[in-house]
């Protein structure tokens, strides 16, 4: 956990870089309210320790810049002060402070002190998993409820478009054949009605009956087709939902893979962005099939905003023994998924903390935060892990273990 101190006093604020150390604290200190404000845009912090009286900044302004920073997740302040009038302790709570320790301070109340304000900030850390969960439970269920109402609301209607496509092939086809029969009198017709010949010659250029002649099938084909492509992307929805699934089962990544990029493709097709997958042969994994869906969808969806217009993304599965990793043990293995964007990148500082919930580098109001700590917890559920590598103007890939499961 990341500490920031600001003493003015050396003789305090070594004390305090010294005491925290121990304690295995990550330090950084600073001798003012002004340097300790430049390190705490510049860094991330759990918690800060902070003097009341120093020049430029003061323990109260530094706390209201941090508490109206926005910053993700909470920081907790514990302010040190010679001061004891109730009113100054007021003063202090409506900057911002959490806990005050009376100077000189003693050692072991400051370390109880900490140690409180790490189990607030446990709790505060577990309320947003919880209402990352409850967010993507939430995404679910609506994905499932659009998924259960297009199939209904679309396979009826399609149904009837299809069996009448074919009935009115079969009727256009019998037409054909008799306009055929009519080109074999149409000499004799003529001699006798040339009148009628004409105008019948001349509806047949008006209403393209030559064209339609020669290219009634392919028209009848498309048509089918087109039909068939509805089908197609609504099973693809339902498969997506995977809305009689509610168990874990086994699942072939490589079609969840294939799933979460077909939910994707209005949008791939909106920005030219095109999917090169590379599946490997890998064995199937036990999950909870709807909630891998999730995280493919999830991740690609990340690859898809992190492109250019016109990009490309990689995909790639494959078998990976533990043996090939750091502390693996033979005879177990995992399933590997990389996606692979290359887009903007992500900053270096940005990395340690993609995968918090409310965590964004979107403007506000474009970007819940939610996606990947969505992600991370089913894969925490799962057994599974996710991490990303990314150079800033060169993209990004994140990699996606998940324990195999033989059949």
């Amino acid at each position: 956990m990341k500490v920031l101190i600001a003493e003015d006093d050396p003789v305090s604020r070594r004390l305090l870089e010294s005491y925290l150390g121990k304690w295995g604290y990550e330090v950084a200190a600073a001798r003012d309210g002004a340097e300790a404000w430049r390190l705490f845009e510049a860094g991330s912090f759990a918690m800060v320790v902070t003097d009341w009286m120093m020049p430029e900044l003061d323990g109260s302004g530094l706390i209201r810049r941090i508490r109206a920073s926005h910053r993700q997740g909470y920081v907790y302040v514990v302010m040190l002060t010679a001061r004891s009038r109730k009113e100054d302790l007021v003063e202090g709570l409506e900057a911002g402070a959490d806990d005050f320790l009376t100077k000189p301070f003693d050692r072991d109340e400051l370390r109880a002190r900490l140690r409180a304000g790490e189990r607030i900030l446990r709790l505060e850390h577990q309320l947003r998993e919880a209402q990352a969960a409850r967010l993507q439970a939430e995404q679910l269920a609506g994905l499932g409820r659009l998924a259960a109402g297009v199939a209904h609301e679309i396979n009826n209607p399609i149904a009837f478009v299809t069996n009448n496509l074919a009935v009115l092939r079969r009727d256009v086809g019998a037409v054909l054949e008799l306009l055929a029969r009519f080109e074999s009198g149409r000499e004799a017709l003529a001699r006798s009605e040339p009148s009628l010949v004409a105008e019948i010659e001349r509806f047949e250029d008006e209403a393209g009956v030559v064209y339609f002649r020669e290219n009634h099938d392919r028209i009848f084909e498309r048509t089918a087709e087109g039909l068939r492509r509805i089908r197609g992307i609504v099973q693809d929805l339902r498969d997506f939902a995977r809305l009689d699934e509610a168990e874990s089962k086994e699942v072939d990544l490589n079609a969840a893979v294939r799933s979460a990029i077909a939910a994707l493709g209005h949008e791939l097709g909106e920005r030219s962005i095109r999917v090169d997958t590379a599946p490997g042969e890998v064995p199937p994994v036990v999950c909870h099939p709807a909630k891998i869906n999730q995280v493919f969808y999830n991740v690609l969806h990340n690859a898809i905003q992190a492109s250019n217009p016109g990009g490309s993304i990689e995909v790639r599965t494959r078998a990976e023994r533990e043996s090939e990793r750091e502390g693996g043990h033979a005879g177990s293995g995992s399933v590997l998924v990389e996606v692979e964007d290359h887009g903007v990148g992500i900053a270096p500082e940005h990395l340690p903390h993609l995968f918090e919930p409310f965590f964004t580098t979107k403007p506000v109001g474009s970007g819940t935060g939610l996606g990947l700590s969505v992600v991370y917890g089913i894969l925490r559920d799962h057994g599974g892990t996710i991490e990303a590598e990314s150079t800033v103007g060169r993209g990004s890939v994140f990699r996606i273990r998940m324990p195999a499961r033989a059949g």
